[in-house]
């Protein structure tokens, strides 16, 4: 999977972070702290504040989008 420069990794719950935050630290993803928005890994469970706060900025490029939760009917709504 070919990542854009700009990566948004929003994590559901805690436990979703905390494991990806573990993977960051082992350099174990094909992504960095560098490539995130905000250098941060994002907490947003409606999909129009995930707009409205980080997507209506100028970006040169694409952003990838990565959504990572452990409920299969969570709606990014």
């Amino acid at each position: 999977m070919k990542l854009s420069k700009y990566v948004a990794c929003i994590c559901e719950g805690g436990a979703e972070k905390t494991i990806i935050e573990l993977l960051l630290d082992s350099n174990s993803l094909i992504f960095s702290y560098d490539d995130l928005l905000e250098g941060e890994i994002l907490r947003c469970r409606k999909a129009r504040d995930f707009e409205t706060q980080y997507l209506r900025k100028y970006f040169n490029e694409k952003v990838t989008v990565l959504r990572i939760l452990d409920s299969r009917r969570e709606r990014f709504a």
